[in-house]
């Protein structure tokens, strides 16, 4: 835990966010501090990090220190356990020798987008890779959608196609693209609004042109915040397409880019630990932790704070959510249905809906059994190679697990299906079957 002393020097000096992907990097490639850039895998990305991370070893020189030098030392760039904790808590998040981020360069945006925006490049979705493309955030401190007038259009329309629905949202798009605007004052927006300041001073002609401009806008914001939520409650799956193309770039970036993202990483650089980690899932199978955080998110128009010219964006707010985490039931009935070929509509028409998930488990082997012995293959050699890939599930879940903190218990006795109450524990499902044997 940090001192009082060694948060103030983190509060005072913190990193911004592209310097927290360059420690996160240096913790994943270079594993327990002292970093080097000897160690370096990836160049950039250290000399970024390394004004944040303490050069110091346990020389001779530093042990013959006092104690308070030695504290004096250590605080004057206190991110090596940072460092660490979160780049331990990415190795068991994915996977690849190394971590490199994306870069500075903008990489070239579709044709689509670039019609609808004008832009050429625009700023990657991914971070840093893997072999996975990440975007990375920052606990409390990120959103996922801070759009202005073309990029607002772009996304929406984009979402209009991907989702292959329509309704309110064709009807919110126009407005945005006649109503979104800029205000050209300069000062201070909320001065301007009290007509404060300069704006006290300004000729009441023009204030008043400004003033019109600046709330007939206002007014326009206030109307699409009352329909947004209408609009995306009618049709929840415009919402999932927005978030999805917020978060990884798609249909922003030309298929096989390195600016679509795969994974959202949340980060918490204050207890080091992972606090969301989400598999985007491709566009035709959105992953359920990806509908479980666009549930989650709001839609918002607002003007952007500046010191001057604020102007109009569609924004995103996020609350917290619970990501979907598989339990051990869930995924021995997942791993059954992919290696025999089944289907939820499928099973729905057998009648599978009324059926618990040990029911479910047992009409799936039923149905593996009956087809092998028909084709003349072992069930034996076939059931062992069915274990093997539930336990590399199981071990991707556990592998996950490692990084969450106070929240690992949590998804392990989930996953376990253990559930304790006035300080008993009950095992339900096949582990409750396994553990009382």
């Amino acid at each position: 835990m940090r001192s009082f002393k060694q948060h103030m020097v983190i509060t005072e000096a913190g990193p911004t966010g592209a310097e927290y992907e360059s420690i996160i990097a240096v913790g994943y490639n270079q594993g327990k501090p002292p970093y080097s850039s000897s160690k370096s895998k990836d160049s950039g990305a250290f000399s970024t990090a390394s004004k944040f991370l303490p050069k110091t070893r346990q020389t001779k020189k530093y042990k013959e220190l006092k104690p308070k030098e030695k504290l004096k030392v250590s605080l004057e760039k206190p991110y090596n356990d940072t460092a660490y904790k979160l780049g331990l808590a990415m190795r068991s998040m994915t996977t690849g020798k190394k971590m490199t981020q994306a870069g500075s360069e903008q990489p070239s945006t579709s044709s689509f987008w670039s019609e609808l925006t004008g832009k050429g490049k625009d700023t990657s979705k991914t971070d840093v890779m893997t072999n996975d493309k990440i975007s990375l955030k920052k606990k409390g401190g990120s959103q996922l959608m801070s759009g202005a007038r073309a990029e607002s259009i772009a996304t929406l329309t984009a979402a209009l196609e991907m989702s292959a629905e329509n309704g309110d949202i064709s009807d919110i798009i126009e407005k945005i693209k006649t109503g979104f605007n800029k205000v050209a004052i300069d000062g201070n927006k909320t001065a301007f609004e009290k007509k404060q300041g300069v704006f006290a001073k300004m000729d009441p002609k023009e204030y008043k042109e400004k003033a019109k401009k600046f709330f007939d806008i206002t007014a326009l914001h206030n109307e699409l915040n009352d329909k947004l939520p209408i609009a995306f409650k009618n049709n929840p799956k415009i919402k999932e397409s927005i978030v999805y193309i917020a978060t990884t770039g798609y249909k922003k970036f030309p298929k096989g880019s390195v600016g679509i993202a795969n994974r959202l990483i949340e980060f918490d650089p204050v207890k080091g630990i992972i606090t969301h980690n989400i598999k985007t899932g491709p566009p035709s199978r959105m992953s359920s932790s990806m509908k479980s955080m666009a549930s989650a998110t709001s839609f918002y128009c607002a003007f952007k704070t500046s010191k001057k010219n604020p102007y109009s964006t569609l924004r995103t707010s996020t609350t917290n959510f619970e990501e979907y985490n598989p339990t051990l039931n869930g995924l021995i009935i997942e791993t059954l249905m992919k290696d025999l070929n089944v289907d939820n509509q499928s099973l729905l028409n057998e009648g599978y809906a009324f059926f618990t998930e040990e029911k479910i488990i047992e009409g799936l082997l039923d149905k593996a059994k009956a087809s092998l012995q028909k084709l003349g293959r072992s069930v034996k050699n076939w059931f062992k190679n069915i274990i093997s890939k539930i336990i590399e599930g199981a071990k991707k879940v556990f592998d996950k697990v490692k990084g969450l903190g106070q929240k690992a218990f949590k998804v392990l006795f989930n996953f376990l299906g253990v559930e304790m109450s006035d300080a008993k524990v009950r095992i339900s499902g096949i582990a409750g079957a396994f553990a009382n044997k």
